[in-house]
């Protein structure tokens, strides 16, 4: 297990930390949304492994969409916000991991799936 320092080796991801998201998703469904939150634990995890790094983005990607509460896509308006609300979470975990390897897997999913950050 890599045990620097200054890794938390638990990201919490929550609504109330993301900065405009009550104006994206308006206000009835904000005060709803800003008490979820979710903790990802990786202190089980190698992050010099590749395998292990894919699992904490995995991790994040599932915590991500949980907090943001997925909306179904014909639902345009309440789609867009959930997907700005999820890539705004996972952006955050990531580069509150610290980690390059975790940063990369993160770009390359990205570019994989036409959205580069």
């Amino acid at each position: 297990m890599n045990t620097k320092s200054h890794r938390l080796n638990v990201i919490t991801l929550s609504l109330s930390s993301l900065l405009g998201f009550g104006a994206a998703i308006g206000a009835a469904n904000c005060a709803q949304a800003a008490e979820t939150a979710a903790a990802v634990s990786y202190r089980d995890l190698n992050l010099s492994t590749a395998k292990d790094v894919q699992t904490l983005y995995h991790r994040l990607e599932k915590a991500a969409a949980s907090v943001c509460m997925q909306v179904p896509q014909r639902e345009l308006s309440r789609h867009l916000a959930y997907s700005r609300c999820y890539n705004a979470a996972l952006d955050s975990a990531v580069l509150e991991v610290r980690s390059p390897e975790l940063l990369a897997l993160d770009r390359a999913a990205r570019r994989g799936r036409g959205r580069e950050s």
